[in-house]
């Protein structure tokens, strides 16, 4: 009862087999084979031949558009030929304008522009650096604002603004009278504006219609019978031969994207499905101001094609047809001479299934049916023996199984296998040295090698990747020993499956790889430190290989130019990473590359807007060999500016030696003047005070009659005054000799710390004059501290003297810049003195009050004079009578430096 459903089922399933006999089957089979294989040879030669015809027409497009572009050229170069032609003629104009322009000193309200392009037969225009022409000779133009008009051509205007270089253009249209005309430009010498010629003749008309573009433009036209129609536009969006035509906005817009873009573009026609290409006719030259690009609208049509392509659709649609019913009938007649033999030949074997070996099979009509009916008669002897040799062959396999252990535990590599859940179900002896396990501890146990726990989740993760598909995988792991330390193994896994497609267990194969691993990050420090020394020279440094990509840059080139990061800069081409080399350094490559030889240059960079500048620099570059020619070159780039500019230095300091010694000379001849003037002194001043002492005393002599006691106190006075007067005259001379003589030692003063002392000190010295100081922010300044002093000393001394019988005494102490250096000044409110004797007033003894209202010698300003002009400063003074004095002098160092 338990099994009536499964012979059901049974019975079922051999009633369908029966109805798709071998026959049908068979006859099924070679049809579909035979239609599929047609079918495809067909739709493989349909794609071919379309793809073909396709190619064809693109061939017979870049073909046209190549003539068009040669021809092109070769009209824009004969044109350009004929137009330099008069390049000699306009630069003798511009001598005749230049010589006008310096004459008026460039006021260009005194230049006659009529005049000259009268003389000229040339129309002239000055253009300032704003790219705008601001006068004319042509005064019924009006004026051009070339920014708005032609802005390329007003930023080729603004690099030639700071030239002295004579630049001719193209014949082109004029603006505004459509004709065409010869243009030139030359900035004049000051850079404040640049000449413009324009020369116009007749023949330049007759020039233009023997170089016809449109001819081309007809002739491709006639050669591709894909050419609807063709048209071609100026830059300036003007039709060739249509001078009067205006471009639409659509086609003003595409047009300007071709010339902003620098790339041709193509349209399909939404309407008729045709292209439109508008092709990009490049004449561009950075030597002239016009660009004489040009573009070429070509409307192709693709009727043709199509017209080829539908035809090729219907041939292939017929062939297929017919390759279909010859498939049907040649199935047919193939299956029934084939299977009918099979069918006698399975009636047969079934009787021998059921027992009857003695059964005859029939012989089949073909040699490989007589074959199988052989096979057959063997197949059955051969069943009796099958047993046996079974046998045999299960105790060659445990043999071989035997030997298979042997050999894996002999192996060095860590051979081991386990379930899913770790249970280790084989470990080989290098497996247990590792772990330092025995097998007995491993085998049958969920033995995992100690990790972290991140560790254990690559793990996992690596093995649960392993499918069907890719059942194996490398995966390189840290394994803690015993002692601690860190060893690194590579595992092989290998994931074996069930007929479910779960994982039954994984076979590990590892090696040891410690080694290995430090090599590798001993390799990377290497590499680190390489990388590290060549960033931190001050050198630029970078490797280049044959086809001059860049392997290695360091960041010294940031001091220079201002780059992105090197790292960013790896894999580019030389020549892109710094723009401004030239050819010349590209032949010194080449001649390194096919020589072998270092060369060693010097050059003068001219680094581009925006970077340093003009450098000078010193390249050596260094051919690396391999394998017998140089693969690649180390370049170093050392900035030799400090170089030049210790040279210049040093011929400045020859200038400066030779003004140091004139200076010195003056010195000199400063000193023996004052020596003439302190030889007068001693022979006639201090004269007067020994004179007076002889005087007073023989007085004193003649009156020492008692009754004369209070007489010759008075003239004991007198005595003692001289005598003192002419004590201070000694001490004056003394120190203005000194001052003279004194080696000046040179360090950075405070000046308005000491300035603070000196009022200090000058309160002690006046402690009767209520007077008011005003001290500024003074800044430092490198000279000798007690001559410095000196100087503050005396002016403020002299301040605070010829200020004390003011009701309010203010006295201030500041500074200016003057030429760059500051200029300190003492500023007083004093009587003051008539400016005529300014001059007078640093001599020696020279005194503008007399002796009795104000002391003082007359030596201490010519002192300070003294110490100003040997600190290489200049001292001078403004006064006013009653209103005043100021003093300023200079010290000749400005915060240290000179």
């Amino acid at each position: 009862m338990g099994n009536k459903p499964d012979q059901v089922r049974e019975k079922v399933g051999r009633r369908m087999l029966e109805r798709w006999k071998l026959s049908r089957v068979f006859s099924l089979t070679i049809f579909c084979i035979v239609v599929f294989i047609v079918s495809g040879m067909i739709l493989i030669n349909y794609l071919f031949t379309t793809e073909a015809v396709k190619e064809e027409t693109r061939i017979l497009r870049d073909h046209s558009e190549q003539m068009i572009n040669t021809s092109f050229y070769l009209i824009n170069t004969g044109l350009e030929i004929y137009d330099n032609s008069f390049n000699s003629e306009m630069q003798d104009g511009f001598s005749l304008v230049m010589d006008r322009y310096s004459k008026t000193g460039g006021n260009l309200s005194q230049m006659d522009l009529q005049d000259l392009s009268q003389r000229l037969e040339m129309e002239v225009h000055i253009i300032n650096r704003s790219a705008v022409i601001v006068k004319s000779s042509n005064t019924l133009a009006p004026l051009l604002d070339f920014n708005t008009v032609y802005p390329d051509f007003a930023e080729f205007l603004k690099n030639i603004s700071t030239t002295n270089k004579f630049y001719p253009d193209r014949i082109v249209t004029d603006y505004y009278t459509r004709n065409l005309t010869k243009y030139a430009y030359m900035p004049t010498p000051d850079h404040q504006y640049i000449i413009e010629l324009a020369l116009s003749r007749q023949e330049f008309g007759q020039e233009k219609l023997r170089q016809d573009y449109r001819n081309v433009m007809d002739q491709v036209g006639a050669i591709n019978p894909d050419i609807d129609h063709s048209r071609l536009f100026r830059k300036n969006f003007r039709l060739v031969g249509d001078a009067g035509y205006n471009a639409t906005s659509e086609e003003r817009s595409i047009i300007s994207s071709i010339l902003n873009d620098r790339n041709s573009r193509e349209f399909v026609h939404p309407e008729n499905g045709s292209t439109v290409k508008y092709l990009l006719i490049d004449m561009r030259n950075d030597l002239y101001g016009a660009d004489m690009s040009l573009i070429a609208e070509i409307t192709y049509k693709n009727q043709r094609m199509q017209d080829k392509l539908g035809y090729l659709l219907g041939y292939h649609l017929i062939l297929a047809a017919i390759a279909i019913i010859s498939g049907l009938l040649l199935s047919l007649q193939i299956s029934r001479r084939i299977t009918r033999p099979i069918e006698e030949l399975v009636e047969d074997v079934d009787r021998l299934a059921d027992g009857d070996l003695d059964h005859s099979i029939r012989t089949g009509v073909t040699i490989e049916l007589l074959r199988l009916q052989e096979s057959t008669i063997r197949l059955v002897s051969s069943i009796r023996a099958l047993v046996h040799e079974l046998r045999e062959e299960e105790e060659k396999l445990l043999q071989s199984e035997e030997r298979y252990r042997t050999v894996v535990e002999t192996q060095t590599e860590l051979i081991c296998r386990f379930r899913p859940d770790g249970d280790h179900l084989f470990v080989n002896e290098a497996y247990c040295r590792f772990f330092e396990k025995s097998s007995d501890e491993m085998l049958g146990s969920r033995f995992t090698p100690k990790m972290t726990r991140d560790e254990r989740r690559v793990m996992e993760k690596h093995l649960a990747s392993l499918t069907k598909d890719s059942p194996s995988g490398i995966i390189d792991q840290q394994v803690r020993a015993l002692d601690g330390g860190i060893r690194w193994v590579q595992w092989n896994d290998t994931a074996l499956f069930g007929e479910d497609g779960t994982v039954t267990e994984y076979l590990s194969v590892g090696r040891e790889i410690t080694r290995l691993k430090l090599l590798d990050e001993s390799v990377r420090a290497s590499d680190m430190l390489y990388r590290s020394t060549i960033n931190a020279m001050v050198d630029g440094v970078h490797v280049i290989d044959r086809s001059y990509t860049v392997l290695l840059i360091n960041h010294a080139f940031k001091a220079w130019i201002d780059l992105p990061p090197a790292e960013s800069l790896v894999n580019r081409n030389l020549f892109d990473v710094f723009p401004f080399l030239d050819d010349k350094i590209r032949s010194e490559y080449v001649e390194v590359f096919e020589t072998g030889r270092m060369l060693i240059s010097e050059e003068l960079q001219n680094l581009e807007k925006g970077q340093k500048g003009e450098i000078h620099t010193e390249t050596r570059k260094i051919p690396i060999w391999f394998d017998g020619r140089v693969e690649k070159i180390v370049t170093i780039i050392r900035d030799t500016t400090d170089k030049h500019q210790v040279e210049l230095a040093r011929q400045n300091m020859n200038q400066m030696l030779e003004h140091e010694v004139k200076t010195r000379t003056q010195e000199l001849e400063a000193i023996v003047h004052e020596l003439d003037s302190f030889t007068y002194t001693v022979s006639h001043d201090l004269r007067a005070p020994l004179r007076a002492i002889d005087g007073f005393a023989h007085i004193f002599r003649l009156k020492t009659e008692p009754d004369h006691k209070q007489e010759v106190s008075y003239y004991l006075g007198k005595i003692h005054e001289n005598i003192r007067l002419m004590d201070q005259l000694i001490d004056d001379l003394l120190n203005f000799s000194r001052m003279s003589r004194r080696q000046i030692e040179r360090s950075v003063i405070d000046m308005e710390a000491m300035a603070k002392e000196v009022v200090m000190e000058l309160r002690n010295v006046y402690p009767l004059v209520r007077f008011e100081v005003t001290i500024d922010e003074l800044p430092p300044v490198r000279g000798d501290a007690l001559m410095i002093r000196q100087v503050l000393a005396s002016l403020l001394s002299n301040a605070i003297k010829f200020s004390q019988r003011q009701h309010r005494p203010k006295i201030r102490v500041g500074y200016t810049i003057t030429d760059g250096e500051p200029e300190y000044f003492v500023q007083d409110n004093g009587i003051g003195f008539d400016m005529q004797y300014a001059d007078k007033i640093f001599d020696v003894f020279h005194r503008l009050h007399p002796a009795g209202e104000y002391e003082g010698t007359g030596v201490g300003l010519a002192i300070a004079k003294r110490i100003v002009i040997r600190h290489g400063g200049h001292i001078r003074v403004i006064s006013e009578e009653g209103s005043g004095t100021t003093f300023f002098f200079t010290v000749g160092m400005v915060h240290g430096t000179k």
